[in-house]
């Protein structure tokens, strides 16, 4: 990995006499939450300060050299200790090497198969690794109506080096790849099964070490979205087969799923939006593996940048959970949330409703640079 560094941070320094483009974005929250921590929540006061920035360089043979990365100046989410003064880190850092026909991307990327993989509803068997801190070698190529990409993972989310526990530098090949012809989509993803030894992406909750294959296929006519999907774990001999509609009718949009599973239930959903003018409302149904879960969300516009939120929300068959929020937009990039939910089984960690309200009473105010 040193010797990709190097070569990477190479590139960006001879990258030639044009003139680099510089981006800088933040976000800094303070908030106060009453909750009672058992779900994870902030507690008291917390607060939030991040920046990202990009860097960018066009070369003189048509291809751009850049890198990402992001850090957090300040960092209370926990409302452990309420101490404003830390180290800076440094997180989230991405190298790239793009052009017309493709890319080549190093640090914290997806992988291919994720890149590229399309579902046709909740699937069991579609679990490909998802980046959640690895660090990730990808290239993209792109040829008439195809777009492809391939991957492997280098590192863990702290760092360590598969090298460093395995005779490979390399580990999962990663694969995917998308083609439109006409009205048509086809795709397909692979990822090979992980020759790390167990436990090393145990910090990387979305890392997933088998073996996986997938195709997919999607068109429209009649006004109707069809997509089929087919996911085989080969790990496990497991598989899924799915079929999604989605047809938009007026003001209201239904989507509905069906998969059957090899292992189990059948999974199935239906979900239906309306949007028309300031009102906004969603209901989904789900009944996954024998477990049924539903909800029901809507948001109103109230005009000169107040938003109002509410929702119910039944998970597990047994809880119920509800938020009532309002959003203002006070201009320049600053908003002021005020949100009360409740977590009836307390054990979702600050994720109830569409935008993730926090259990108890949310007093916020955020600032977008």
């Amino acid at each position: 990995m040193k010797s990709i560094l190097l070569a990477s941070a190479s590139v960006l320094v001879l990258a030639g006499a044009a003139q680099a483009e510089i981006s800088w974005a933040g976000v800094a929250t303070l908030g106060y939450n009453d909750g009672d921590n058992t779900t994870g929540d902030n507690q008291g006061f917390y607060w939030d300060l991040e920046i990202d920035v990009t860097l960018s360089q066009e070369l003189d043979n048509g291809l751009t050299a850049g890198a990402t990365f992001g850090f957090e100046a300040v960092d209370d989410d926990d409302g452990a200790d309420n101490n404003l003064g830390q180290d800076i880190g440094a997180k989230d850092y991405t190298l790239f090497l793009e052009s017309d026909m493709g890319g080549l991307y190093f640090g914290n990327t997806s992988f291919a198969a994720e890149t590229r993989w399309q579902s046709a509803g909740d699937m069991e068997q579609d679990a490909f690794s998802e980046q959640d801190g690895e660090t990730v070698l990808r290239g993209d190529m792109m040829f008439g109506g195809v777009e492809a990409s391939v991957s492997y993972a280098i590192a863990d989310a702290d760092g360590n080096e598969i090298n460093d526990v395995s005779d490979e530098s390399l580990d999962q090949l990663s694969v995917g790849a998308v083609g439109t012809f006409g009205n048509f989509t086809v795709g397909m993803a692979y990822q090979e099964e992980s020759d790390a030894p167990a436990g090393f992406y145990s910090e990387n909750g979305d890392f997933n070490t088998d073996e996986i294959f997938g195709v997919f296929g999607s068109t429209s006519f009649g006004g109707a979205d069809v997509t089929l999907a087919y996911a085989s774990n080969q790990t496990d001999d497991e598989n899924s087969t799915g079929i999604k509609v989605a047809y938009p009718f007026g003001p209201v949009t239904a989507t509905v799923y069906y998969v059957d599973e090899s292992n189990g239930d059948a999974n199935m959903g239906l979900n239906v939006a309306y949007s028309d003018g300031p009102i906004g409302v969603t209901l989904d149904l789900q009944d996954d593996q024998g477990t049924s879960k539903w909800s029901l969300e809507g948001s109103y516009d109230v005009g000169n940048g107040l938003m109002v939120y509410a929702g119910v929300l039944n998970q597990n068959e047994a809880d119920e959970d509800y938020y009532v929020a309002g959003e203002y937009d006070l201009g320049g990039g600053a908003e002021l949330l005020v949100s009360y939910g409740v977590d009836d089984d307390q054990d979702r960690e600050d994720e109830i409703g569409v935008n993730d309200y926090q259990e108890g009473t949310t007093v916020q105010v955020s600032f977008e640079f």
